[in-house]
C-alpha cells in the first residue's frame, strides 16, 4: 500500500484533474495512518514527561525530607528550603505545561469530522502543532536544566560540601545540563524544521480539493 507521501507525489504528478486518478480511499486512510502514529508517539512522549515530573517531584521532596532528619548535625538554612522547592516547581510546571497543551490541542482537532477534507485540516493543525516547541523548549529547559542542577546543590547540601569541595564535578555537571538544554532546543528546532515542507504539501493538496 503507498504511504502518504508517495500518494502526494501521485497526486502532484497528474496534469489536468489530480483528484480524478488518486485513488481518495487511499489518500484518506494513508492519512489516517498518520494520524494513529502520531497519537502514539504524542502518548509516549507525554507520558515520559509525566514519569519524569513525578520522579523529580519525588526526588526533591526526598532531599528535604534527609534534610530534616539530620538537622540535628546540620544547620538548616533558608536555601534548604528554596532549592527543593524551586527544582519541585519546575518539574510539576514542565508536566503542566505537557497536559495543557495536550488538552488544548486535541480541543482543535475534535473540530474536524472524519471527510478527506477534514482529515486535510487536521494533519495540518498537528503538523502547526509540532512547529510551535516554545513549550518543549521550556520543558526542556526545567528538566534538563533546572532539576538536575537543584539535584546537585542538595546533594551537595546533604553532603556537607561547598562548591570549593567538588568545584571539577559542579562546573561538569552544570556544563552537561547546559549541553542537555542546548542539544534538545536544537533539535526541536531541527524538526520543526522539518516538517515545514510536509505541512505546505498538504496545504497544497487541500486547495487542489477545494477547487476540484
Amino acid at each position: 500500500m503507498m504511504n502518504l507521501d508517495d500518494l502526494m507525489a501521485v497526486w502532484r504528478s497528474q496534469d489536468d484533474a489530480p483528484l480524478h486518478d488518486v485513488n481518495k480511499t487511499l489518500l484518506h486512510l494513508a492519512l489516517r495512518q498518520e494520524d494513529a502514529k502520531l497519537q502514539k508517539s504524542r502518548r509516549l512522549e507525554r507520558w515520559i514527561i509525566y514519569v519524569a515530573s513525578v520522579g523529580l517531584v519525588g526526588a526533591m521532596a526526598l532531599f528535604l525530607w534527609i534534610m530534616i532528619a539530620t538537622r540535628d548535625r546540620n544547620v538548616m538554612t533558608g536555601w534548604d528550603f528554596v532549592i527543593p522547592t524551586i527544582g519541585a516547581v519546575a518539574a510539576m510546571v514542565a508536566g503542566v505545561t505537557i497536559y495543557v497543551n495536550h488538552k488544548g490541542q486535541a480541543r482543535r482537532e475534535q473540530r474536524f469530522g472524519e471527510s478527506l477534507r477534514d482529515q486535510l485540516n487536521r494533519s495540518i493543525a498537528q503538523l502547526d502543532d509540532r512547529t510551535t516547541r516554545s513549550r518543549m523548549t521550556l520543558v526542556m529547559v526545567l528538566l534538563a536544566g533546572i532539576c538536575p542542577i537543584a539535584i546537585l546543590l542538595l546533594g551537595l547540601r546533604i553532603n556537607q560540601k561547598s562548591f570549593s569541595d567538588d568545584g571539577y564535578l559542579v562546573v561538569s555537571m552544570i556544563f552537561m545540563s547546559i549541553w542537555a538544554v542546548g542539544t534538545g532546543v536544537w533539535e526541536l528546532h531541527r524538526q520543526a524544521r522539518e516538517v515545514l515542507p510536509r505541512k505546505q504539501r498538504l496545504e497544497a493538496l487541500l486547495k487542489e480539493l477545494d477547487a476540484s
